[in-house]
């Protein structure tokens, strides 16, 4: 057994818990009664459409030939997603079931798995149109904030995360060929990956996906559009609760939430580092800490809320086309 994502658990758990004792655990709750079961729902609908756009930006990430329809893409998407937040204990978790869920095999699976690799290089280079946005932001509102040097840290250090991949490239290809098969036998349930470095030289597919620019534009814009909807459903997040706030606040809280999540991929979830990130970007506005734990327990909520469904339907799915391939071959 793994004992790191416990550890990183364990730890979060602790700044949860510090956190909720700082806000004040009956004030969040308070706060958070003025979302409702309808406030929920809402969220939840809205962001649909979030999960629909990167679905789509994964696909433009695949090179000359798409594996898969749109929807099959967006469906991937969100049990990729679903995975990572529902299923905390396993990190890679959500790209293994997000590529089990395109159901492809052979030469399109492995172009599915090194598309979802550049798919994620590309969300991450968005992400810094973004946190810069929301730097500026900062520096119009608050530019006495002592916020202003973990942000630029942040923005270095998320320009290494995309540049490192990008100059080793060829690199990048032989270590994705090594960890398709650690994977593969990790995960017995993907029997079909074991045999992917047969169908095809893991770095010519690999070039033929980066050979794609207008595609990776294309991707690269649906991404950037993704992190600002992922501002304004703050905004609304907040209004919800009612504590509305303006959208340049929700844009610099969010940027600053995004960029700190993304260096603490040791904790599960981010659990309890996204609150301390909600207090710490809030406290800029004058949000009461309260108001700021609520807002990201409501974004958790979301997510749970979807991953469940998304992760159920994925199940009883799987198990219903396991069935039917016995009855075919009993039959046969």
């Amino acid at each position: 057994m793994n004992w790191r994502p416990a550890v990183g658990l364990a730890l979060g758990a602790a700044v949860l818990a510090a956190t909720l004792i700082y806000a004040g655990a009956g004030a969040v709750m308070r706060t958070l009664e003025g979302l409702r079961l309808t406030g929920l729902l809402i969220i939840v609908l809205v962001h649909l459409p979030i999960i629909a756009f990167m679905g789509i930006a994964w696909r433009l990430a695949t090179g000359s030939a798409a594996p898969a329809s749109p929807p099959r893409f967006m469906w991937a998407r969100a049990v990729r997603d679903a995975a990572a937040e529902a299923l905390p204990f396993s990190q890679i978790g959500g790209f293994v079931l997000g590529v089990r869920a395109l159901r492809l095999s052979g030469p399109a699976a492995l172009r599915g798995i090194l598309s979802m690799s550049v798919d994620l290089v590309v969300e991450l280079t968005a992400k810094l149109p973004y946190a810069l946005a929301g730097v500026l932001a900062l520096l119009a509102l608050a530019p006495g904030s002592g916020l202003m040097r973990p942000l630029g840290i942040g923005l270095a250090l998320t320009v290494l995360a995309v540049v490192i991949p990008v100059l080793g490239r060829r690199q990048l290809g032989d270590g994705l060929q090594r960890a398709i098969r650690r994977v593969s036998q990790r995960w017995p349930v993907l029997a079909s990956l074991r045999r992917l470095h047969a169908h095809g030289d893991t770095n010519t597919v690999l070039d033929d996906i980066l050979s794609r620019r207008a595609r990776l534009a294309a991707a690269f814009a649906l991404h950037i559009l993704c992190w600002f909807l992922g501002a304004a459903e703050l905004w609304l997040v907040f209004d919800l609760l009612g504590r509305p706030m303006t959208a340049a606040h929700a844009l610099v809280v969010d940027s600053i939430v995004a960029g700190l999540r993304t260096f603490v991929f040791m904790v599960p979830a981010a659990a309890g580092v996204q609150e301390a990130s909600y207090v710490l970007a809030c406290a800029v506005f004058g949000v009461p800490p309260a108001t700021a734990v609520a807002a990201s327990l409501a974004r958790r909520a979301r997510d749970l809320t979807l991953g469940a469904a998304v992760l159920g339907v994925a199940v009883g799915t799987d198990r219903a086309i396991t069935r039917e391939r016995r009855e075919t071959s009993v039959g046969s």
